[in-house]
């Protein structure tokens, strides 16, 4: 799809479903935009910056601009810190707190492995509304944050034409779950949703009901493609967009 054909059928299902949020695009580019970054040198969470992004603003990132060690990995433009896996784990005694997220350092490695996080292939990695993309700007993921029943129809249409599932909950940070995995998805023949926004560090960021679906843009067009003839047309359905915007229906 080009770009404005993309925006149009992204606003198509997002009243489809109703969706509260709209729907955020993640890509590279060398060009730097017009938007926000975070200070060089002051911590800041790639989740929280996202606001910004969620109220049609703007956001990115680059090598020196990233805001905190973990997003600039995921993002492609650091190496993991020597003791990120003893943080994401134990600690080390005396000397470093840990998350206590999983049991041991090598657990943590492993996860980092099945990242296979790839460097980024241009100098920004950049947030933004799908519908304020503009010519030229090609989204690699798509990213919607949603509450239980805007998941239902983004993970049943995702796997509406696929015979294997279309989702997938990998252990992950925020930032990772939203960039990371599904970049990895889209590297993959039959590309797969990454439902995230479990970690506990990064949940204080949203809503207490929202977590996110993050699409590859090939499996997020083949949703767009066949929205209209799934069940987002039946009663049923009906019922359940009526609940996420707050309107009534016919046989409620």
């Amino acid at each position: 799809m080009d770009v404005p054909e993309l925006v149009a059928a992204t606003a198509k299902l997002k009243e489809m479903i109703g969706l509260r949020s709209e729907p955020l695009a993640f890509f590279y580019s060398d060009r730097e935009p017009d938007g926000w970054r975070p200070p060089e040198g002051k911590w800041s969470c790639m989740v929280g910056a996202l606001a910004r992004a969620r109220h049609g603003g703007t956001v990115y990132f680059d090598k020196e601009h990233h805001g905190c060690g973990g997003c600039g990995v995921y993002l492609g433009f650091c190496e993991p810190a020597e003791n990120l896996v003893y943080f994401v784990s134990c600690g080390i005694p005396g000397r470093l707190e840990g998350e206590h997220y999983k049991k041991s350092p090598e657990l943590v490695a492993a996860a980092l492995r099945q990242n296979d996080v790839r460097p980024a292939p241009a100098k920004y990695a950049i947030f933004k509304q799908v519908a304020a993309l503009e010519e030229g700007e090609r989204p690699e993921v798509i990213i919607c944050f949603a509450n239980g029943d805007e998941l239902a129809g983004l993970v049943f249409l995702a796997g509406y034409a696929r015979e294997e599932d279309a989702a997938i909950v990998p252990f992950s940070s925020g930032c990772g779950s939203i960039v990371a995995h599904p970049l990895r998805e889209g590297r993959g023949t039959l590309p797969r949703a990454v439902l995230g926004m479990f970690d506990p560090s990064a949940r204080p960021c949203v809503r207490a009901e929202e977590l996110t679906f993050a699409a590859p843009v090939a499996l997020w067009e083949e949703m767009l493609q066949n929205a209209s003839e799934s069940f987002l047309k039946t009663p049923t359905w009906a019922k359940l967009r009526a609940r996420i915007t707050g309107e009534a229906t016919s046989e409620s």
